[in-house]
């Protein structure tokens, strides 16, 4: 492989990262506002829940190529940060109204940001 060819491909993957942490992203907005619909920061996370997306990853990655092994720790990791996510806007003072009215509460160090409408993503929480 020629160093053209392997800077080529290098900035493939750069822009295929860009579409990744965008979709990600999009997910995220999806999991805060869902956030303000669960009971509690104890309640956050559904095991069968969990149970049907890994269902689902596995068969996508099997559909498109992608190892079992890497498409599963991936979404594991993404779901562990998406329920301390939602634990953390649930245990924060005034967190909830900020997310009926469409707000996301920030993470430390960063200020407050609009939310993406419900229905704008089709992120799953």
């Amino acid at each position: 492989m020629s160093a053209s060819e392997l800077a080529a491909r290098r900035a493939r993957i750069d822009r295929i990262d860009a579409v990744l942490v965008r979709l990600v992203a999009a997910r995220q907005r999806q999991v805060v506002l869902i956030a303000g619909l669960k009971a509690g920061p104890d309640r956050v996370r559904d095991p069968e829940r969990i149970a049907d997306i890994l269902a689902r990853v596995r068969a996508a990655a099997r559909r498109y190529g992608l190892d079992e092994a890497t498409a599963v720790p991936v979404w594991r990791e993404l779901l562990e940060r998406s329920a301390e996510a939602q634990q953390a806007l649930l245990r924060a003072p005034g967190s909830i109204g900020r997310l009926d009215q469409g707000q996301a509460a920030p993470p430390p160090g960063r200020s407050p940001t609009k939310a993406a409408s419900p229905g704008a993503d089709n992120g799953q929480a």
